[in-house]
């Protein structure tokens, strides 16, 4: 969400598995993008529930699955523990794309030390 709205200025809304089928789902229709970023823990159940939902109101679904990731000899204990930093990686990544493909510099800040608050 920081690299969408902050370095992007892509207005964008975080919202927990848990939280989604809440007032949230109603902000989802048609052309509306929904990411979806799954771990390992035990909070993936929900997430899948998202997933499965996603489709019936929208058509712009991403989904990033830590559990797609192979990394042998690493236990399922081990896996649900470092999801976040496999997410974590991956998002660098991608706002590295997200500045080539938008033409606008993570560094490009409205205020953010541009005027004195």
């Amino acid at each position: 969400m920081c690299i969408l709205e902050e370095m992007q200025w892509i207005r964008t809304r975080q919202v927990h598995a848990s939280d989604f089928f809440h007032g949230t789902l109603e902000l989802v229709e048609e052309g509306v993008s929904v990411i979806i970023v799954k771990g390992e823990d035990a909070a993936r159940p929900l997430a899948d529930r998202v997933e499965a939902f996603a489709p019936r109101v929208t058509d712009r679904i991403s989904v990033f699955d830590t559990a797609e990731f192979s990394l042998p000899g690493i236990s399922q204990e081990v896996r649900a523990l470092i999801s976040p930093v496999l997410l974590a990686t991956v998002f660098e990544r991608v706002s590295a794309h997200l500045e080539v493909l938008r033409d606008h510099p993570l560094t490009t800040r409205r205020y953010y030390k541009q005027l004195q608050y």
